[in-house]
């Protein structure tokens, strides 16, 4: 698969998935997501995918657990050996090429996922 295709793919799983987010969720909750969806990638940058994937995984409250569906669901699209198993325990099991790749992988859904809240989303969470 070219790059080109790879990232129109990309983007165009990143539309579903804020799409999906504005008809499952109203309010002060979508307008969460959005600031998740914002936050996300500094909290993989920070701290790595497995501690970032289980701080989302063990957040209880809809926005985090809409997100957490939907890049587990991207990373198993991706690479179909991680079928099975939660993401957050993929995670931490498979060889660091994969993990690298991985990381990146969700670092460029959640870019694309950025850009399509800010013009889907209207306003920022209070929280």
């Amino acid at each position: 698969m070219k790059i080109k295709d790879l990232g129109r793919r990309r983007a165009m799983k990143a539309y579903q998935f804020v799409s999906e987010a504005t008809e499952k969720l109203k309010g002060e909750n979508l307008k969460k997501y959005k600031s998740y969806v914002k936050k996300l990638p500094m909290l993989i940058k920070t701290n790595g995918l497995a501690s970032a994937i289980a701080f989302v995984h063990g957040k209880k409250e809809q926005a985090w657990s809409l997100l957490y569906k939907q890049v587990e669901d991207w990373a198993r699209e991706q690479n179909p050996s991680l079928q099975g198993s939660p993401l957050v325990k993929t995670v931490i099991e498979v060889p660091t090429s994969q993990y690298m790749a991985l990381t990146g992988e969700v670092l460029s859904l959640l870019e694309w996922m950025r850009r399509f809240a800010d013009g889907m989303i209207e306003g920022e969470s209070s929280s």
